[in-house]
């Protein structure tokens, strides 16, 4: 046993945590207000049983060691002293000259980094990557600024040229080089990938992304990157930070976009305050990292439905976190790096142009819908409103509910009502007993991650729903964070017919080991709820019901917005065909949401 296990294995969680907040017992578990983002309602929880802590609100999570990091804002090593005080621990003595065990996995990474880049550079199966980058032109210098690779379509390349540097399988495991189909038999994770190294603040690598450049061999998807390690934290990592933050300084803001590509093609075409959020939504540690250099942000994220949302909760994250909010409004089906290629001079004007939230949110609302018809003046108040109720100014709040007015031809006096109504307390989804779904007219949909976690944690904490869920859950109405998930337990169950929860969460802990905490936190947020007068099959299956209805509402809605944006587009060029097509698919999902 390792002194991290040993430390693990006797302290609690909750009795590190009672140390620095006060918590409320909650069941099996406990709860409290969370120490790392405002908040008047408990979001914060504590498993006893499962040696771990997340916060609902904005989704931290940890074991004892990332809570004493966070807490005393230290690095590793001195949480485990910390900890390995408060245990009774005696830490053995290390010569300072031999390497800790971050050190080694860092080590190993950059190993893997020059492996990759070398690959890349001069073997002739790097080719297929090296023609990509052309394609897209991206230059040399580029190349060997961001240090590019690639890696072999191989099941072993990698894992020998790292064992021959004097890494153990088990490391290169732990950063997520190599995956496991069996005790022992390891295999590398990357195959035939372009490979974009991530380095933490300081400059090191910690993990990769890894863009798939065959489709036809490569079924993993698009994109992979690295799990979760003791080197690599997904939300406290903002990709190309290290490169950017003297700049971001010295230009008092920091742009945000969403591809490794769309980074490296902004720092190609000489904007080189720009950092990548993989794609999601701004959490509260990478804004934390943009404080230490501005108070400034400007979001580029894509125009389809996850961009817009990713954008949306980074607005309010960040809003929540202080910083001043501005977006970047780029042309039609355009991101950075496809504006850059067609002229680096549009994008810089695109970055001098960046308006404020609320003439985001007009503008989001006018490419959508039409202000002229009745459904559209009702989803553009229903976009913009809650927005215009945020604004603290009195008198900027006035211009905008007047401009709003004026846009679609609604009195002030009444949009002033709606707007009365509107409640801004954030919602979760809840046991059936103290949250009726509201009538469609009304329906406000929870966030598809949150109720797709909400509905596999009740499968997961009573599995005689598991079946109904997995049967009635297509992947397509869960968002695409737990889509993979969903996946794996359908196939675990299908094989079987039943489940143990302990037994798959062994099974997968070498295959997808970054499932596992997301399943215990699906758990979590379903016990956290439950009363013991909950418990009733009834109750639960009653639950189990709406949260697949909300689920399949959602993702018809969207559908229909999608095929009416479409329509639109199909009108103005003229095109019959496509429009008779889509009128078929409008119908096929307008009959689908009444059946509900």
């Amino acid at each position: 046993m390792n002194e991290v296990e040993e430390i693990k294995n006797r302290l609690n969680v909750a009795d590190v945590i009672a140390d620095y907040i006060q918590l409320i017992p909650a069941g099996a578990n406990f709860k409290a207000r969370c120490p790392f983002h405002s908040e008047k309602t408990p979001s914060f929880y504590v498993s006893p049983e499962k040696q771990f802590w997340h916060c609902f609100g904005c989704e931290a999570s940890g074991d004892i060691f990332t809570f004493v990091q966070k807490m005393e804002g230290v690095e590793f090593r001195e949480a485990l002293k910390i900890l390995a005080d408060k245990a009774g621990v005696k830490l053995e003595a290390r010569d300072p000259n031999l390497e800790t065990e971050r050190d080694r996995l860092v080590s190993l990474c950059e190993w893997a980094v020059l492996f990759f880049h070398q690959a890349l550079l001069r073997s002739r199966e790097g080719k297929i990557a090296r023609d990509y980058l052309v394609s897209r032109k991206i230059g040399e210098k580029m190349i060997q600024k961001f240090l590019l690779g690639y890696s072999p379509f191989s099941w072993h390349l990698t894992m020998d040229f790292l064992r021959k540097k004097g890494f153990s399988a088990a490391e290169i495991f732990a950063v997520g080089l190599a995956s496991q189909k069996t005790p022992g038999k390891f295999y590398d994770r990357f195959r035939g990938r372009l490979t974009f190294p991530l380095r933490n603040i300081h400059g090191q690598a910690v993990g990769f992304g890894a863009r798939v450049l065959d489709e036809e061999r490569d079924h993993l998807g698009k994109y992979i990157n690295s799990p979760q390690s003791l080197i690599y934290d997904k939300s406290g990592l903002l990709y190309a930070l290290d490169q950017a933050k003297q700049m971001i300084k010295k230009e008092n803001l920091c742009i945000a976009v969403e591809g490794y590509l769309d980074v490296i093609s902004s720092h190609q075409a000489g904007v080189t305050n720009v950092v990548g959020v993989s794609g999601t939504a701004l959490t509260p540690a990478q804004l934390s990292l943009m404080k230490r250099y501005t108070h400034n942000l400007a979001l580029c994220f894509d125009a389809d439905l996850a961009g817009v949302g990713a954008a949306k909760r980074g607005i309010e994250n960040a809003i929540a976190a202080g910083l001043a909010v501005r977006v970047i409004i780029l042309p039609k089906d355009e991101d950075p790096d496809s504006l850059i290629r067609k002229n680096p001079e549009l994008w810089r004007e695109a970055t001098k142009r960046a308006v404020g939230i609320m003439e985001f949110y007009f503008d989001l609302a006018l490419k959508h819908y039409n202000p002229e018809e009745l459904a559209g003046k009702k989803i553009i108040a229903i976009e913009v409103l809650p927005m215009i109720k945020k604004i603290p100014d009195q008198i900027e709040q006035a211009y905008y509910l007047q401009k709003l007015s004026s846009l679609i031809n609604i009195r002030e006096e009444s949009l002033r009502e709606a707007m009365a109504r509107i409640d801004l307390t954030p919602q979760y989804p809840q046991s059936p007993d103290r949250n009726v779904v509201a009538p469609s007219a009304d329906f406000s949909p929870a966030p598809a991650d949150i109720v797709g976690r909400r509905l596999l944690g009740l499968g997961l904490k009573y599995p005689r729903f598991l079946g109904e869920i997995l049967e009635e859950a297509e992947p397509s109405i869960l968002s695409s964070e737990w889509q993979d998930i969903y996946k794996v337990l359908s196939e675990y169950y299908n094989k079987s017919r039943s489940f143990d929860f302990i037994h798959f969460k062994r099974k997968i802990q070498t295959s997808h080991p970054q499932y596992v905490t997301r399943l215990e936190v699906a758990i979590l947020d379903v016990e956290k709820d439950l009363e013991e007068n909950d418990q009733k099959e009834d109750i639960i299956a009653l639950e189990v019901q709406q949260a697949l209805k909300r689920l399949k509402e959602q993702y018809y809605r969207q559908k229909l917005e999608a095929i009416e944006l479409q329509m639109q587009r199909a009108e103005n060029i003229k095109d019959r065909v496509l429009s008779q097509s889509l009128t078929k698919q409008l119908q096929v999902f307008t009959q689908k949401l009444g059946k509900l």
